[in-house]
């Protein structure tokens, strides 16, 4: 494995501090002295000066066709990328691109093959987030990838538009992996209708911008620490796409941003300094209806489009409330642009009916020993910890004992059903795979397990604060069939 901190040990405060005045000379950002200050190392950004780096879109794979059969090729390696350093930074990437992979560009109804080859001196994984695939495809800790070997996914892509994401899931190295580079967003297409109304012009109208905190050593490298204290590692800089302070020229128009927090622990609250800001897709897909939004909450591992209109503006900056600038859009007039309005119809998601539950669980986030744990245990890979029974609806109550997480299950998509004994705000009423709670919180999700079977390889669930999974916050299910259970079920 790369080298890293002694596990759990938060670096002292002056260094950190240190690290980041030295770090100015080198990047030139503008930043407050809150920065310096606060409990949150975040190196804040203002809008007084330009930004300084085009944004960096990765290329858009697409499958070439065999026999009727959709395939892709992804192959992790060891690469470098420029992170204004004083010389280019070690990284992990695939398809020898500096850092991160392409955007695989995946349709409706295809049947789909992904050959993943690893090229690094470590195992690994490629887990395909969000989507529902058999527990063999899935690409979870059970399905590791030796050195110089090529693990093969085979899945038909039976799920409707999305934006979801690829990155490694080695059972306690995700984290690591994760952020020295490893990670892609999944961008599924359909028939719906309403898709040729919205900007879709990937890289022009359409942009990813994959959010990931990162710190440098004084030689130029990644500086990664896990820690198995409170909310996880926090980390100074903030890239997009792994670019710093970015801005990129779009068309003086409707910009559509697919959102996804790829970061180890922090959670992004973005808005807009101008115009409107709306949101149109959750995790699992489109919205019912477009929703304004003066402020978007995501957390690690989560997803979320949105639609920001330079109709009238010259630039127009995406901003958190911890890092400041996020992201300069430019209007560029030369560009084609869409135009309002948006579609006032998007989707027509069907609701789960709480009276078809066939089950019922309860999932309680809490610390264990020094680490975390669900349901008082950690996680083992020789241990199943739940079984569901084929084609069940199940209702799960997911609460903490402790800390804050952010709850992802693999393979369904689920509809909240309540939060604190209240309905859920309409953006949570789409379909979802991870979901935020604080301590104290008691969250009511309902999903349905009626697309495959596997009696031998488990699908995981966990807490995408990757520190604490990777210090033992995850489970296991195993999705059977019980011909006897079918035909008496109740």
């Amino acid at each position: 494995m790369f080298h890293t901190k002694n596990l759990f040990l938060r670096r002292p405060r002056h260094r950190i501090i240190a690290a980041i005045i030295l770090s100015l000379l080198v990047i030139g950002c503008v930043i407050t002295v809150d920065a310096l200050l606060n409990d949150d190392p975040a190196v804040k950004i203002t809008t007084d000066a330009p930004a300084t780096h085009s944004l960096l879109v990765p290329p858009l794979l697409e499958p070439s066709i065999e026999d009727g059969i959709a395939h892709y090729q992804l192959d992790l390696g060891r690469s470098s990328h420029d992170f204004d350093q004083a010389q280019l930074t070690p990284t992990i990437a695939y398809n020898q691109e500096s850092l991160l992979g392409p955007t695989l560009h995946l349709y409706q109804g295809d049947q789909v093959v992904i050959d993943v080859t690893n090229h690094l001196d470590e195992d690994t994984t490629t887990h395909w987030h969000g989507a529902d695939v058999p527990a063999e495809a899935d690409g979870g800790p059970h399905s590791v990838i030796r050195p110089d070997e090529t693990w093969k996914a085979e899945f038909n892509v039976i799920q409707e538009a999305a934006t979801l994401w690829y990155h490694p899931h080695l059972k306690d190295h995700t984290a690591e992996q994760v952020y020295r580079g490893a990670a892609g967003l999944m961008i599924i297409d359909d028939d719906n209708p309403t898709s040729s109304q919205l900007p879709s012009t990937y890289g022009i109208d359409d942009i990813p911008i994959i959010l990931q905190d990162r710190d440098f050593t004084k030689d130029g490298e990644l500086d990664f620490t896990l820690s198995n204290k409170g909310k996880g590692f926090f980390y100074p800089y903030l890239t997009v796409n792994g670019t710093l302070d970015p801005y990129i020229n779009v068309p003086a128009g409707l910009v559509r941003l697919r959102l996804l927090n790829g970061s180890q622990a922090r959670l992004y609250k973005l808005s807009v300094d101008s115009g409107r800001m709306i949101m149109i897709a959750s995790e699992g897909g489109y919205l019912n209806q477009p929703i304004a939004m003066e402020q978007i909450m995501i957390s690690p591992g989560d997803r979320a489009e949105i639609i920001v209109d330079l109709s009238n503006v010259d630039r127009l900056n995406l901003l958190d409330v911890s890092f400041g600038r996020v992201l300069e859009l430019r209007a560029d007039r030369a560009l084609t642009a869409v135009a309002d309005p948006l579609p006032s119809t998007l989707n027509t998601i069907e609701k789960i009916d709480p009276n078809e539950v066939d089950h019922s669980r309860e999932f309680v986030f809490e610390k264990v020993g020094k680490g975390w744990g669900i349901n008082g245990q950690q996680m083992k890979l020789a241990r199943t910890d739940d079984v569901i029974q084929f084609g069940d609806t199940e209702r799960w109550t997911l609460r903490s004992v402790s800390g804050s997480h952010v709850f992802h299950v693999h393979q369904t998509q689920f509809q909240v059903l309540e939060r604190n004994g209240h309905p859920p705000e309409p953006y949570e009423q789409g379909w979802e795979d991870s979901i935020f709670f604080k301590g104290k919180d008691t969250v009511v999700i309902l999903a349905r397990f009626n697309t495959y079977i596997n009696p031998d390889i488990p699908y995981m669930l966990h807490c995408h604060i990757l520190d604490h999974e990777d210090t033992g916050m995850m489970s296991q299910f195993k999705i059977v069939n019980h011909p006897e259970r079918i035909e008496g079920s109740t």
